[in-house]
């Protein structure tokens, strides 16, 4: 990213890649380096440096969804994942409209955290999401849910075959659509999910932002059955895995009507679920002690359902 000065003379470069953390430079028009800003190197004073050898590294291939198109994923490696052992695979997945995942840039710090305790983390950007073109974004019109499921688990599917990945030990976790498709690939594919944590999810896409939802799912009234089966409604008797959903009690984004309105319909079929439910938070679910105890939360879950 960057930021042109008035003149046009120089520009802020943001940047960063699978080995550098966020750095910020000062270079010239011609793009030569003026002054390093925020050079963010992971020397021995950086919080970094003494977990620099904890993964095993970052993996970026390519995949063939049904049409034919091309699927980009980035591989997250344990910690000795070439031990001869067998580790948990988690899909962080997002999977919606206008978002890209799989880039070459610097992943979050959770996702290092867990790759450093012995878990794998597969992020596949399936058709739908942002950046590819209008072949690739269409699939989704008029019915979510349905695509985007399916190319992640082409995802799995594959990341299964990687002899030091248990098949047996796969979780789940998104936030917001990405929360939305943590529900759809835990009740469609039932037998492949052992446990997922679900963060802000739409479950009614009625309840959503009609400007956002209108775009792909066209009007409720001339598109009952593409709203219908595109919540998560119709498929919740399918649930088998262990279940965790968080929410934020103001969020103004997803409201939490979602979670509240899928909390019954779980009840009333009598599935078990967890669910943490945070006063005040937004959809962001923003600030140091909401997230300690958040991310402390679904470290337990996945240990519980993962590893134990």
């Amino acid at each position: 990213m960057t930021s042109l000065s008035r003149d046009r003379q120089y520009f802020i470069d943001r940047w960063s890649s699978p080995d550098q953390p966020p750095a910020v430079v000062l270079r010239s028009a011609a793009g030569e380096v003026v002054a390093e800003l925020s050079p963010n190197t992971i020397d021995r004073s950086h919080p970094f440096y003494p977990f620099r050898d904890s993964t095993g590294g970052i993996e970026f291939g390519t995949l063939e969804a049904e049409d034919g198109q091309t699927l980009h994923y980035r591989l997250i490696k344990p910690a000795n994942y070439d031990n001869g052992g067998k580790h948990p695979l988690i899909v962080t997945v997002y999977g919606g409209p206008g978002v890209q995942r799989v880039t070459r840039e610097w992943i979050p710090p959770w996702h290092h955290y867990m790759a450093a305790r012995g878990d794998a983390l597969l992020q596949l950007d399936n058709r739908g999401t942002a950046n590819r073109g209008k072949a690739f974004e269409s699939p989704i019109y008029r019915q979510l849910g349905e695509a985007e499921v399916r190319d992640q688990l082409t995802g799995v599917s594959w990341a299964t075959t990687l002899p030091w990945v248990d098949a047996n030990r796969i979780g789940v976790f998104g936030h917001s659509y990405g929360g939305y498709m943590t529900l759809m690939l835990m009740m469609k594919a039932p037998e492949v999910f052992r446990a997922g944590v679900s963060v802000a999810p739409v479950t009614d896409w009625g309840l959503y932002d009609t400007h956002y939802t209108e775009r792909y799912l066209g009007h409720p009234a001339e598109n009952q059955q593409g709203y219908e089966h595109s919540n998560v409604f119709p498929w919740v008797s399918g649930l088998r895995g262990q279940l965790l959903i968080i929410h934020g009690m103001a969020d103004d984004n997803v409201l939490f009507t979602n979670s509240t309105k899928l909390y019954k319909v779980l009840q009333d079929q009598n599935i078990q679920f967890e669910i943490m439910n945070y006063p005040g938070a937004k959809h962001g679910i923003a600030g140091k002690k909401v997230n300690l105890h958040r991310y402390t939360l679904m470290d337990n879950f996945f240990d519980r359902n993962l590893h134990l």
